[in-house]
């Protein structure tokens, strides 16, 4: 599927390169890529024809005008997904999960990060970003510091940080083995953080979520369940 190259193009690319910005638009105009022409989307971008003629050979994709359109049959298939699935959605999440989801409807952007497990999002990545939430799981090898700042994220968006098997203070002490001076998330402009994995009784964060540790497919289970939840309680409160 093309929206997976393009996710996968963008979570992997710098936040200032022509790729990133390119794939960022894509996703941000879904079905409406169809009123574009190679002028206008370029433009828009502030890319030049080359590049964009080199990001759809990438994709083995030669012209625009057919990229357009799969986009488009793409889109209209998702959007015929999605309203069958809100057909069959029942409200009834737990009570703990409702509470996270409507702080979560409130942010603008939302950034996944953490450990390798939010890998296993990217579906719901899809969904959120579709229904009017972007969402964005990049690959980084730096602090999240630098992710955030890379970003440019303000009070009104989230960082959601996973690490399933410690707590939110864990995860900030146990970094100081690879980045000096990093016991704390420490940016310029705070955004909102989230936090899944294992929850201490004070809660200090936007929100906190207990994953089960009895296991590690169980962990997996319930953090690609809470995400899925989380897709299905936005779709019930939209529109569509």
């Amino acid at each position: 599927m093309i929206i997976g190259k393009i996710m996968m193009i963008q979570n992997s690319s710098s936040k200032e390169s022509v790729e990133y910005l390119i794939s960022k638009k894509i996703m941000e105009l879904k079905g409406n890529i169809k009123d574009y022409t190679l002028n206008r989307f370029i433009e828009e971008v502030g890319v030049s024809k080359t590049s964009m003629v080199r990001y759809l050979k990438n994709i083995n994709i030669n012209k625009f005008s057919y990229f357009k359109n799969v986009m488009y049959e793409e889109y209209m298939h998702a959007e015929v997904d999605m309203k069958k699935m809100k057909k069959v959605i029942k409200n009834n999440f737990p009570h703990i999960q409702t509470q996270i989801f409507k702080k979560i409807m409130v942010c603008k952007r939302i950034v996944i990060l953490g450990d390798g497990n939010r890998f296993a999002l990217l579906l719901c990545q899809k969904a959120l970003t579709y229904l009017g939430y972007p969402c964005e799981i990049p690959v980084y090898l730096g602090s999240e510091e630098e992710i955030i700042d890379q970003f440019h994220l303000k009070e009104d968006d989230l960082v959601i940080i996973v690490s399933l098997h410690e707590t939110y203070d864990d995860f900030c002490t146990n970094r100081s083995v690879f980045y000096q001076n990093a016991n704390y998330l420490d940016v310029k402009i705070k955004p909102k953080i989230g936090f899944i994995g294992v929850a201490p009784k004070d809660n200090h964060l936007y929100f906190n979520y207990n994953i089960n540790q009895k296991s590690f497919d169980k962990s997996m289970n319930e953090l690609q369940v809470f995400f899925l939840n989380l897709v299905q309680y936005v779709l019930y409160k939209s529109g569509i």
